[in-house]
């Protein structure tokens, strides 16, 4: 007959339980404080780099709609003058068009008091002539002229019954205002700066935090089984991490150009706001973490008894499909998110039964075998 009295040294009333958390949250919550104050200190830099994602995917999705214009409106730019080479050398510089409307007579106005201004600055010339010839400076000036007077006519005639001509003005697509995150409201920067900082805090604080949460489930384990506690601890820190890094770094460029797609091909074009992007950006990566807990979760259920190993084995393919269900709430719900979360998890779901068939469950002092079973 089994002597229950071996449970004496790792028995907890219900009270003691309760102490417990409340000391593992006490804990948590002031290592979370003390990392946010290093949040608010690099606040501004987080929420600077979180917004690299949308803005290469918004620079991608200019770059391409540059390209599809100018491929569509090829022949009325070659009627404008535009070459061919406009298209290449947009894509190469990453360069955009803007569209503006010049009137002839106007722009010819603004020619003749350039010209005005240059009769009196003849000196400029003068040394302009001794470094770089006067002959070679001459032709430079007649075919400039000649280039504007094919565009807008001669520069003694003012034409302002003339309708304005389209002309197109070419900027860096980094510095174009359309590749920014926009803020809608007064007070909206700051709430995205306290929720970046909080956000950093968690991170900092996520080692000391993820220690009292382990030390809270080991208080309530048997001795033999303490010791794997305070060994998947750095394991739940580098999950969690890695999850959270896995997230920003591989996940996000994707889910991005996959919803500009739709903006493309419904040709919406995307002006993201601030507070929906960083709400997106920090959310995601934490879902990440956390789910990415998955087979220390498994290993922790199957050391008290919830599940078995076997459960696990013969229910493998329903939890792959709740592994998938669940990635599709987590992420914003396109394919590509929920296939980059399903398939790093069920990856850890298999990892989660290696670990329980590696350190195998030792049976409990009230675990009885078909023969231990007293007959009446």
């Amino acid at each position: 007959m089994k002597d229950e009295n071996l449970f004496s040294e790792t028995s907890m009333s219900f009270g003691e339980h309760l102490e417990e958390l409340r000391k593992c949250l006490f804990y948590s919550i002031y290592w979370i404080a003390i990392g946010s104050i290093g949040g608010f200190i690099v606040g501004s830099h987080v929420v600077d780099y979180i917004q690299v994602p949308v803005k290469k995917s918004l620079e991608r999705y200019y770059s391409e709609q540059t390209a599809k214009r100018i491929d569509t409106e090829r022949k009325k730019l070659e009627e404008e003058g535009y070459g061919e080479e406009i298209a290449t050398v947009s894509a190469r510089f990453g360069l955009v068009p803007e569209e503006v409307y010049i009137f002839p007579g106007e722009f010819q106005r603004i020619l003749e008091r350039q010209k005005q201004q240059e009769r009196k600055n003849q000196t400029d010339d003068d040394i302009a002539a001794q470094l770089f010839g006067v002959d070679n400076l001459s032709r430079q000036k007649n075919h400039r002229k000649k280039q504007t007077e094919a565009i807008f006519g001669s520069y003694d005639s003012v034409h302002l019954d003339e309708k304005p001509i389209r002309w197109l003005i070419f900027r860096k697509i980094a510095d174009d205002p359309k590749t920014r995150t926009k803020a809608l409201g007064v007070h909206e920067v700051f709430a995205i700066w306290i929720k970046a900082s909080l956000l950093v805090g968690l991170v900092l604080a996520s080692p000391m935090v993820f220690y009292h949460i382990w030390s809270f489930i080991a208080a309530g384990l048997y001795p033999h089984e303490k010791k794997y506690v305070y060994y998947f601890i750095p394991v739940s820190i580098g999950l969690f991490i890695g999850g959270a890094l896995f997230a920003f770094f591989g996940v996000f460029q994707y889910v991005l150009d996959f919803l500009f797609m739709f903006n493309s091909w419904m040709n919406i074009d995307p002006d993201p706001r601030i507070s929906e992007w960083i709400g997106f950006a920090l959310m995601m990566p934490l879902g990440f973490g956390i789910s990415f807990q998955l087979p220390l979760v498994m290993f922790a259920l199957e050391r008290v008894g919830i599940f078995t190993l076997k459960q696990y084995l013969e229910k493998w393919k329903i939890s792959v499909l709740i592994i998938f269900i669940l990635s599709l709430f987590l992420t914003p719900g396109d394919p590509t998110s929920m296939m980059m979360m399903g398939i790093p998890l069920t990856i850890l779901f298999f990892g989660g039964i290696f670990f329980c068939w590696l350190i195998p469950r030792k049976k409990g002092l009230l675990d009885f075998d078909e023969e231990d079973k007293i007959e009446d």
